[in-house]
């Protein structure tokens, strides 16, 4: 994960503890809230420069919950992120027949990435009215990446220039689809009645697909309480 991001998770977490007995605050009375937060995964990595990468979209994670009961709520993440990568080489070689061959091809690699959370959370802090809050969300999580490769190759008589050369089109599409069990920490730290800067990390188990490896994201952004 990206250095500066964990360092910034790393300083909501340091929020003093002492704000706690001094916040005197009514509970939050809105159940339904939204929030906006950057985020960075094992398929949606947080960076913003790449050797081979073009037009690189930062994900982002838009949020809407709805709050149960006092300690627990419901909430649906979507995350998208996107890039592309264009590869091009040229070069000569002889073929099996002696000829010397000139080879030209590009390839442009466009992958497209989203996922979905359906997490329950439950928070564990005791006094509702405090600034920080510590919670634990759980659920599910479907990623969904789509790879598509277009290009060409073109295949000419370097000693003939002349004579008509062999092009290839490319324009293939590879889906890949993986549902993993979520759990891990969420921090908020609350300012006024309805704003509070959120953070979570989720460890990530895959159940379905080959490989079961654990993986782990994070999220870090703002979340807004709507209606009375």
């Amino acid at each position: 994960m990206n250095f500066t991001f964990l360092t910034l998770a790393s300083l909501l977490l340091s929020v003093p503890y002492s704000s706690q007995a001094q916040d005197s605050q009514p509970v939050l009375a809105s159940k339904f809230y939204v929030g906006l937060a950057a985020y960075s995964g094992p398929y949606q990595t947080f960076s913003t420069t790449h050797r081979y990468r073009d037009n690189i979209n930062i994900p982002v994670q838009a949020t809407i919950g709805y709050q149960l009961r006092p300690r627990l709520a419901v909430q649906l993440g979507l995350t998208y992120s996107g890039y592309k990568n264009k590869f091009e080489r040229e070069y000569d070689y002889i073929s099996i027949d002696n000829y010397k061959i000139h080879y030209n091809g590009n390839t442009i690699t466009t992958v497209r990435t989203f996922s979905t959370a359906l997490l329950m959370r439950y928070t564990l802090t005791r006094k509702p009215a405090h600034h920080f809050q510590f919670d634990v969300v759980g659920g599910l999580t479907l990623m969904h990446q789509g790879v598509r490769l277009t290009g060409n190759e073109t295949y000419s008589y370097a000693d003939y220039p002349q004579s008509p050369s062999t092009i290839i089109e490319h324009n293939d599409s590879y889906p890949y689809n993986r549902l993993n069990a979520s759990l891990g920490p969420e921090f908020r730290y609350r300012f006024g009645q309805r704003l509070e800067v959120v953070s979570d990390i989720l460890f990530n188990l895959p159940i379905t697909g080959t490989y079961h490896d654990l993986d782990s994201s994070l999220a870090l952004g703002l979340r807004y309480h709507l209606g009375q």
